[in-house]
This record gives structure tokens, C-alpha cells and sequence, in this order.
């Protein structure tokens, strides 16, 4: 009997679905009789796939992770322009007609020098920053200012952007505190690399002994190879126009790299 591996384009996998790879493959290799499992090679090889999926899991939490940080990133950017918007409508007034919207806005600007530079502080600072800013604002001596230049909406908007900010900021600073660092490139490739060199042994020991063991293996293996690679062949598009002496560049999208 001919025996083969499926074909499949590792490298085009996303790191979840080469995670859920392995997983599969692990679980599709435990429905296996276990009085089958004697070769102790492919033991060793399943135990190590075993250890190094559970690595990976954990990097491609650290991934999920790092998306905490865009969040804080982007919340940043939210509370940036709610400090901008507040000064924008506060510098308005001072070009009124009205001596008294004018003298409440230099009071409230003569409160800012005590801030200057708000923006470009760092994250914590910031954080301080706008935190005594709209305290100051909310005083007996500002507020009527405030409302009188019908500003307060800037005011709560500063307020509810830093609370969002810190809330945000403080999660990922415990969640980095208590987080082990991985090297997801370097897990991956070292993971792919014990696979490639697993399924290279299941062929040729399916192919020399033919017994029920390696050819259980190689079929359930290919399996989930066919099943992710039609999805990458489901998921890869040929762009019109890119035809020549009709011949598809299409035909070169099937590579085998086991």
C-alpha cells in the first residue's frame, strides 16, 4: 500500500489555528487504543508535541494580552482629545464680546498654567494631571465659572476619559506584573520544527512495519492536515488579470511542507 502526508502550507496558518492544530492532532492521536502505543519514539514524540502545545498556549495568551495594551493605547488617544476639546472650547470665549464670559475664561486659563504641558506628560502623570485639573474645577471657586461658560460637558468628559484611562491602565500593569514573558516566534518555530520531524517518522514507520499503530496514526493525522488545508485553499483568492499564455499563476499555491 502507498502511503503519503498531506500536504499542508504551515507557514499560512495563523498562530490560533496552528495551536488548534496541535490540539487536534493530540486529541484525534488519544482516541488510539493505548495498549497500542509501544514504539516508544512516537511516545516521546507525542509526550514533547504535549509540552510544547501547552507553551504555545500560554504565548498566544501573552498575544491576547497584548491587545490590552492597544486598548490603553487607544484610551489614551480618547482622553488626549477630551484635554484638547476642553481647551478648544475654553480659548473661544476668550475672544467675546462679553467682558464677563472673558474674565471667566482668563481666571480658568490662569488656572491651566499650573498645567502646562498636559498633554505631553507621561501615562501616570497624565493620569494625576487631569485628576487634579477637574477637581480644581469642580471647587466652590471654579464651578460657577465653569457653568456659566456652559463648558461642564467638557469638564465630565475630561473626568469619565481618565477614569476609563486608569481603569484600563491599572489591569495591564498587574497582567504585566504577573505574567511571564515567551517568544511566540521562536515557540512556534521550534514547535512546527518537532512537528514536521513527528509526521516525517509516523510515514516512514507506517511505510517500513505497516502496523495498525502508525497507520492509525498517519490517517488521523492526515485527516486534519486535508481538513486545514482545504480551508487555506478556501481562503486563498487568484486575482484577475494575473493569467499569462494561459497558464494560472494559481498553480504554484499547493506547496508541501511537512
Amino acid at each position: 500500500m502507498i502511503y503519503h502526508l498531506e500536504p499542508l502550507r504551515k507557514v499560512a496558518l495563523s498562530n490560533m489555528e496552528t495551536g488548534q492544530l496541535m490540539k487536534r492532532h493530540l486529541a484525534d492521536l488519544n482516541t488510539i487504543e493505548p495498549n497500542l502505543f509501544t514504539d516508544e519514539s512516537l511516545n516521546a514524540y507525542v509526550r514533547e508535541l504535549a509540552r510544547q502545545s501547552e507553551l504555545y498556549d500560554k504565548a498566544l495568551a501573552q498575544v491576547r494580552k497584548n491587545v490590552e495594551t492597544e486598548k490603553v493605547k487607544q484610551a489614551g488617544i480618547v482622553r488626549d482629545k477630551a484635554i484638547r476639546s476642553y481647551l478648544t472650547a475654553l480659548k473661544l470665549y476668550s475672544l467675546s464680546d462679553d467682558e464677563t464670559e472673558v474674565d471667566a475664561c482668563r481666571s480658568l486659563q490662569i488656572l491651566m498654567g499650573s498645567f502646562k504641558n498636559l498633554i505631553r506628560l507621561n501615562y501616570e502623570a497624565k493620569t494625576l494631571g487631569v485628576e487634579k485639573l477637574v477637581s480644581e474645577l469642580e471647587n466652590e471657586h471654579y464651578s460657577p465659572k465653569v457653568s456659566f461658560l456652559q463648558i461642564a460637558r467638557y469638564v465630565d468628559r475630561m473626568k469619565k476619559t481618565n477614569r476609563d484611562f486608569s481603569v484600563l491602565f491599572s489591569a495591564r500593569m498587574v497582567s504585566e506584573a504577573t505574567t511571564e514573558a515567551y517568544n511566540m516566534k521562536l515557540i512556534r518555530r521550534e514547535m512546527l520544527g518537532k512537528y514536521s520531524d513527528f509526521t516525517a517518522y509516523v510515514l516512514a514507520m507506517a511505510k517500513a512495519t505497516e502496523t495498525q499503530l502508525f497507520i492509525s496514526s498517519l490517517n488521523l493525522l492526515n485527516a486534519a492536515r486535508k481538513y486545514y488545508s482545504d480551508m487555506l485553499a478556501r481562503r486563498a483568492t487568484i486575482k484577475p488579470g494575473k493569467e499569462k499564455n494561459g497558464d494560472s499563476l494559481g498553480s504554484g499555491l499547493i506547496q508541501e511542507n511537512v
